[in-house]
């Protein structure tokens, strides 16, 4: 057997800043909505903004320059306006030796609308792509999306304009054809988060995973003038069973300024517990001591921020509070400052020429257009005074007129840029194939639209985005993992990784083109004892061989009949010890795909082999780790996984936890003199963290679990006078907020929100009431407070208290959450540091000064699930291994 020779690469890169591993986002500029496709380790993208280019990236970071692949040549086109810059929304498919390349034409010309699905083919990934019939298009009307089913069965996802943009699928023949009539799946829902503008669902994109079918989808307006475009999920259990009863109540990635909003006062709106959102203005020069404090403004008009020339309907960026014609606009706001206020950042949005001065002093001068946040610096804090202060504007039309500011006081925490209009998803796996990442378009404060990545994630079976990012984002953000060890190129040369890190759990990858037998090596301990998945085109099967102590054991599978040979075809195996499970073209291999006790749980080394010669193998990867349905452990019971290691993550999440029970695990395990152990503590209601080096506790940390959360409604079971919002797991909750503006109508501020209802919650499957007699006023004035005894809820409900009141009043809620039953943990190792998560909240980053270490579960007074468990090594640097002809 040959061995592959590798030069050992190995790169560290220090901890620079808070956001030093931040991605770079945004990765390509001036790409809006866009396709991509990962064949053979590479990533290929093209869209709105290429003109029928294509970028290419092995990491989703770094991608090339634009290489041209189509040029869209169709008779219905023809003289018409639609060229290569109408070439929208691709998707690409790679199947059976072809490239199928999907597009909408968007082109609403006044020759004619020219707005359709378009296919063609290819035999490279880069092109040239033709379309095989020139006369007709494909479908109706825009945004294509082609998912391949486990069974190898394709359907099309399409927007048609019915119920406004409304989501359709289709299932397939081929790849140019239809076998079945389009099955209407769901449009964008009145009253949700999905209509905050326009009727709009559309950009559909479709993955399987743990068993679940998740389609990711835009809702509302695309354009940034309205700001309300965002991302949200379905999961179904078929790929044509989405409707609107299995979306998520929520988006799943929106504006970072909707948290910053919901979490900060703006001091410019409310002062003490009243709203006072008037601005004094005046479309004509005043005197020149008009920004000081002591003057008379009395004349002035008095109108609500957002001063714009046209309201812009429902619209969140571009909000109009007072119509505004003139050239120039001039403006004072009073506000009161604490003593010791937090940090200050403005955010300011205008079209023209813009200076603002705080009590007299210049704190920003801006010609032209933006839309940006601006954290106060030291020097600029130092005209704040105690008390009452005034911002000053001078400010002027441009195109058209536009002005709109707040100032948020953020405590200890920074802003960061605005972030909006999330769009066109396409979600992936990352380069070391365990990862998943979503690709899509986003605005960053005035500029253009570009292409941005941020990493998606599953609490189990939910997914959960941790996005919107960019360089300046709080918290850990890293780039894509590496996989351990890669093959960056098409080779001919097979044999044994034999200088990789052997393993007991690891992921393989590699592309094969082969016309005779050749294949994967899933383990390889030596001559006698190995495990082989092979291509045979002798019988058209797949097969896997199992050799143990000399004696060998052969699998053969039968082929599709259409199975095209000498192209390529791409493996995927998963070891976890004794177990293998084998996909083939990013599906299950045919008849079998997963084979329990079948080799030896003793580590190995993966490899690829050639018996008839002249085979190809490209993108190639290895990654220590696993991808596990589930643990359980037994009362006092601990174990231990993984591989020793500086550089991993590990995720899962924890089931059956209440006020008498706990149950953790090792982030890091060495010895027992040596590890760090996290518990879930329900009785004190804490994570707790205990650092153990040589023996001796180095450092012992506490975080509460305690977490306030905005709830949406579960459209299920809401309408217009019943509000009811159902919990993903029963939870202790001891405290709901509600915002004191009407829903419909922000200017109906109310003293006391909670008077409108009835409340309720929901235990057991009985409804039982909360007591209203403790609501205030929050310290956050925007909010109405109700604490109450804690209970245990499975969700709350909200009915009118007046039988005629068919108003909404209500939307979203927070709920203070003291304890849950489940929750989802995630640890992630940089050599020295160990970042700790929650449910996607970021607990800490501690120094743990220990060497290379495993993972493991450890319960204590009950028996515990752990689900959803993903681990891997993170790469440190693209590993090549260089193919080599050495036995």
């Amino acid at each position: 057997m040959k061995k592959i020779l590798l030069p050992f690469i190995c790169a560290c890169v220090g901890f620079v800043s808070p956001h030093a591993q931040n991605i770079p986002n945004p990765v390509i500029p001036r790409v809006a909505d866009a396709g991509v496709m990962k064949y053979n380790g590479k990533y290929y993208i093209g869209g709105v903004g290429t003109n029928g280019d294509f970028y290419v990236s092995q990491d989703l970071i770094h991608w090339s320059e634009p290489i041209h692949a189509i040029t869209m040549d169709n008779e219905w086109t023809q003289g018409t306006g639609a060229k290569n810059n109408q070439i929208h929304a691709n998707d690409m498919l790679y199947l059976n030796g072809k490239f199928h390349l999907y597009w909408s034409v968007n082109y609403w010309g006044k020759d004619r609308h020219a707005v359709h699905i378009v296919h063609a083919e290819s035999d490279k990934p880069l092109g040239p792509y033709t379309e095989p019939d020139k006369t007709t298009w494909l479908d109706n009307r825009i945004d294509p999306k082609v998912f391949k089913d486990d069974d190898g069965q394709l359907y099309m996802y399409m927007v048609r304009f019915t119920e406004g943009n409304t989501i359709w699928g289709r299932k397939m023949k081929n790849p140019a054809e239809f076998s079945s009539e389009p099955v209407c799946l769901f449009a964008s829902l009145p009253d949700t988060w999905e209509t905050m503008d326009n009727r709009v669902a559309e950009g559909p994109w479709v993955i399987k995973y743990r068993g679940q079918y998740y389609m990711m989808y835009n809702a509302n307006h695309t354009g940034h003038t309205w700001g309300n475009y965002q991302l949200g999920v379905a999961q179904a259990n078929s790929p044509l069973g989405f409707n609107n009863g299995n979306k998520y109540s929520y988006p799943v990635v929106g504006s970072n300024q909707t948290p910053l909003e919901e979490k900060y006062v703006d001091i410019l709106r409310y002062t003490g517990k009243n709203y006072t959102p008037l601005f004094s203005y005046s479309e004509n020069k005043p005197a020149n001591n008009w920004y000081d404090i002591t003057f008379d403004d009395s004349g002035w008009e008095k109108g609500e921020g957002g001063f714009a020339s046209k309201e812009i309907d429902g619209s969140t960026a571009r909000h109009c509070g007072t119509i505004w014609q003139s050239p120039a606009l001039w403006l004072r706001k009073k506000f009161i400052a604490d003593k010791n206020p937090g940090n200050l950042a403005l955010r300011i949005t205008h079209y023209g020429d813009t200076k603002i001065m705080l009590n007299g002093t210049v704190i920003y001068d801006k010609k032209g257009p933006d839309y940006c946040m601006v954290n106060l610096t030291p020097q600029q804090r130092k005209a704040l005074k105690t008390g009452e202060n005034i911002l000053a504007i001078e400010t002027s039309a441009k195109r058209s007129n536009y002005f709109d500011i707040s100032l948020f006081d953020l405590k200890n925490d920074i802003a960061d840029d605005i972030l909006f209009t999330p769009g066109q998803p396409n979600i992936l796996r990352g380069p070391n194939g365990f990862e998943w990442w979503l690709v899509y378009m986003a605005n960053r404060n005035d500029k253009s639209r570009d292409q941005y990545i941020d990493r998606v994630q599953f609490f189990d079976k939910t997914m959960y985005v941790d996005g919107i990012t960019g360089p300046n984002t709080p918290g850990y953000h890293p780039a894509p993992a590496l996989p351990t060890f890669s093959v960056d190129s098409t080779a001919p040369a097979s044999g044994i990784f034999s200088q990789v890190r052997p393993s007991a759990t690891y992921l393989f990858e590699t592309g094969i083109k082969t016309s005779g037998n050749a294949g994967a090596i899933a383990w390889w301990k030596d001559e006698n004892n190995y495990a082989r998945v092979g291509l045979d085109a002798s019988d058209n099967t797949w097969y896997l061989s199992v050799k143990l102590n000399g004696k060998e054991t052969k699998e053969n599978f039968e082929l599709p009949y259409n199975f095209n040979w000498n192209v390529y075809h791409h493996f995927r195996i998963e070891r976890n010890g004794r177990n293998l499970k084998i996909n083939l073209d990013e599906i299950p291999a045919p008849t079998k795909n997963t084979f329990d006790n079948i080799i030896p749980a003793t580590p190995g080394y993966p490899g690829t082999f050639d018996i008839t010669g002249n085979s190809l193998f490209d993108g190639t990867i290895y990654t220590i780790g696993f991808d596990e349905d589930a643990i359980q452990l037994s009362e006092n019971e601990e174990i231990l996984k993984g591989d020793l290691s500086n550089k991993y993550e590990l995720s899962f999440q924890i089931y059956g936890l209440d006020k008498n029970k706990f149950t953790g695990c090792y982030p890091a395990y060495i010895d027992k003199n040596n590890y760090v152990k996290a518990i879930f503590n329900g009785i004190s209601g804490n994570l707790e963290v205990t650092v153990v080096n040589k023996g001796k506790i180095k450092l012992q940390k506490e975080y509460s679990l305690e977490n306030l959360r905005t709830a949406y409604p579960d459209v299920k079971y809401t309408d217009t006078y019943e509000k009811n919002y159902r919990f993903t797991t029963p939870t202790v909750i001891d405290a709901l907020y509600l915002n004191r503006h009407d829903i419909d109508n922000k200017s109906d501020f109310t003293a006391n929100m909670f008077d409108k209802f009835s409340v309720e919650y929901l235990t057991n499957g009985k409804w039982y009431p909360i007591d209203k007699r403790n609501a205030e006023i929050d310290d956050n004035p925007m909010y109405n407070r109700l604490t109450f005894t804690p209970v245990k809820a499975e969700g709350v409900r909200f009915i009118n208290s007046t039988a005629t009141d068919l108003q909404r009043h209500i939307y979203k809620i927070r709920v203070n959450e003291k304890l849950k039953e489940s929750y989802n943990f995630r640890t992630v190792r940089d050599n020295e540091k160990l970042y700790i998560f929650v449910d996607g909240r970021e607990l800490d980053m501690l120094d743990i000064s220990l060497p290379a270490s495993k993972v493991g579960f450890c319960n204590s007074n009950y028996y515990s699930t752990y689900q959803g468990i993903l681990y891997y090594h993170i790469g440190e640097k693209q590993q090549i291994i260089k193919t080599s002809s050495e036995k």
